[in-house]
């Protein structure tokens, strides 16, 4: 046992197992937190389908930022590929996806843009990634596909602007064409343009 968490308490739902310290002021939400992950999980394979199964989904809740940040080293809450690192203010969204995203694609895409623009897409904060990127056309500062592909700055934890474009972007690939072929793209070791 990780002598980090020795005395923490651990609640379950269904297959949701979070994992919290004693003093958690928000101890009375957890049945709705473990609900969110689960409609959460069911949105995602819905939309994007070939995602293996998570049997438990195991989630460290910390109390905020600063216990976060002191056990993990982390600045943002984060995911490995055993567990959910997570602390408010936060949306369960894009941790998610840090966990489901190899599950659905074993690789890491060539194009980070597209990880990020899933991370985004899917993050549940109710951003219209869509009316972002048509607000900065409007604005004259759209950043072209064929720059964006090739960014590699692109980070949705540290910036809006490319991951809103990136969400905009696979939503359009998700809704026009399938998640099959936004996962050939994802998985596609060719340049973008080829790709």
């Amino acid at each position: 046992v990780d002598a980090r968490f020795v005395g923490w308490k651990t609640f379950v739902y269904g297959n949701i197992k979070i994992i919290y310290p004693p003093t958690h002021p928000l101890e009375s939400t957890l049945t709705d937190m473990a609900s969110g992950y689960v409609r959460s999980i069911a949105r995602v394979n819905e939309l994007l389908g070939g995602i293996r199964g998570i049997d438990t989904l195991t989630v460290y809740y910390y109390t905020g930022y600063g216990q976060g940040k002191e056990l993990t080293g982390q600045m943002y809450p984060f995911a490995d590929s055993s567990a959910i690192h997570f602390w408010l203010p936060s949306f369960y969204g894009p941790t998610l996806m840090q966990y489901m995203l190899p599950r659905w694609a074993p690789e890491p895409p060539r194009h980070s843009f597209l990880k990020h623009g899933l991370i985004s897409l899917f993050d549940f904060s109710g951003q219209n990634y869509h009316a972002s990127t048509i607000g900065y056309k409007n604005a004259g500062t759209l950043i072209p596909i064929s720059q964006l592909a090739v960014d590699t700055a692109t980070n949705s934890n540290e910036e809006r602007y490319q991951s809103a474009e990136a969400a905009s972007l696979c939503a359009y690939l998700l809704s026009d064409y399938g998640p099959m072929k936004l996962r050939e793209l994802y998985l596609s070791n060719l340049s973008f343009d080829s790709s």
